[in-house]
């Protein structure tokens, strides 16, 4: 493959992606500001801290299907009927173990006292609301990624901003009838995760079909078959449970049930606003493991190094040019976003800029491990980057509140950049 050819397609991707997630994620982040500022810093918590319960407990419980569709599907794209096969399979483990997780969920919340944590005499309501979006999550998640096998991108872009739109007008609706608390803003996040799924099954059918492939559940994989890709599953799967450790649901809880709701929300309102470096790296993400994939089965090693070095400088650049932006205007960023209420968190803000940078330097280490056939190394990468960032919570949330959250997942991102590229260096020395 000509390598400026790859690239081409690459870039033309991210562009069409990468404006699906800018304006969804504009979308996304006034839905968290019309949130955040009408509930207040300590309801806001309370919302947040309720979202990252649900979702710990469904990384737990609910099996990591969509990247493995990713490899399977895309090693055997050239074969309609294999591809059918792996796909069907996909679905039916993504569904039951959706379905599993819920009422894990379900069981766990009402027979555990979770009220006695005097973060909320309401947190088991709470809490089996938003239980409803574990139904969804999986499978959503599963159908983006053989979208992206199959390069529709076009899609994932109507798919992300038809959903964030959908849940914005819910919130203005909420807000025009005076009706926002912490219950509605967990059931539109279920519904939009429901909106999400309808709207990918359609999109899906339509892939398929022009693709000349049928789903039928009656035809799977044969045994052999199904037993490499559950085992691939499993490694992928238990590496997402140890990866629990991360800024989107660990931090959060640990904040809510160390320093208390108050703090959780600053620390929630600091991550939204960051979120937007993210952003940049989502889609080169998205992108780029299924290239890798591709090259990987095709053993174009000089083409697999060079999309990583050149996906990592775009990403790390831009990264910083937009952390600075928002490090240098950061109580002025919080003060329009959410108000002077949250300007506490601006501390918080500037160490997670930081953090951010260091995690999208490093974007490449989970697609690199997983497309090169070393799930072990991710589960070892992983075990070490939990513990760190675990023993950094335990010392530093207490004393430091929000900041002590941001500050730990600093030096957890960090250490990822420094081991995974170890960890790389040494596979991808033995495959060229």
């Amino acid at each position: 493959m000509i390598y400026e050819e790859l690239k081409n397609r690459i870039i033309k991707n991210f562009k069409i992606i990468g404006s699906g997630k800018i304006l969804g994620g504009i979308l996304s982040a006034l839905t968290l500001l019309i949130i955040g500022r009408f509930l207040g810093v300590k309801e806001f918590g309370i919302f947040s801290i309720v979202i990252s319960i649900v979702e710990i407990l469904n990384i737990i419980f609910s099996l990591r299907v969509w990247d493995t569709s990713v490899k399977f599907i895309g090693e055997n794209i050239a074969s309609k009927n294999l591809a059918s096969k792996y796909l069907s399979y996909s679905f039916i483990l993504s569904s039951t173990s959706s379905i599993f997780s819920y009422f894990a969920i379900l069981i766990l919340t009402l027979l555990l006292p979770i009220e006695s944590l005097d973060i909320s005499e309401d947190i088991k309501k709470f809490i089996l609301i938003y239980s409803f979006a574990v139904l969804f999550i999986s499978s959503n998640e599963t159908i983006d990624g053989i979208l992206r096998t199959f390069d529709r991108y076009k899609e994932i872009f109507k798919i992300n901003v038809f959903t964030n739109l959908f849940r914005f007008c819910l919130i203005l609706f909420l807000l025009l009838s005076n009706s926002i608390n912490i219950s509605y803003c967990l059931s539109l996040y279920v519904l939009t995760y429901f909106f999400g799924l309808l709207l990918r099954f359609f999109i899906l059918s339509n892939v398929m079909k022009n693709n000349e492939i049928k789903i039928n559940f009656l035809d799977l994989p044969e045994k052999r078959e199904k037993i490499n890709f559950i085992k691939f599953m499993l490694n992928a799967h238990f590496s997402n449970i140890l990866n629990l450790a991360n800024d989107k649901n660990l931090g959060v809880v640990v904040v809510g049930f160390i320093a208390g709701p108050f703090y959780a929300g600053l620390y929630r309102a600091a991550r939204a606003i960051v979120k937007i470096i993210r952003r940049i790296m989502d889609p080169v993400l998205e992108i780029v493991f299924p290239e890798l994939v591709k090259l990987e089965a095709e053993k174009d090693f000089k083409n697999y190094k060079k999309i990583i070095v050149d996906s990592t400088k775009l990403v790390s650049i831009s990264s910083i040019i937009i952390g600075l932006t928002i490090f240098i205007f950061a109580p002025n960023i919080i003060s329009i976003f959410f108000g002077e209420q949250f300007l506490d968190s601006e501390s918080a803000l500037k160490i997670l800029i930081f953090a951010m940078i260091a995690h999208n330097a490093s974007y490449w280490v989970n697609p690199s491990m997983l497309s090169l056939g070393r799930p072990d190394y991710l589960s070892l990468l992983t075990i070490i980057t939990t513990t760190v960032y675990c023993i950094s919570l335990y010392f530093m949330v207490e004393p430091l509140k929000a900041d002590g959250a941001a500050a730990s997942l600093a030096i957890r991102n960090l250490v990822t950049l420094i081991l995974g590229t170890y960890l790389y260096t040494k596979v991808i020395a033995n495959k060229s």
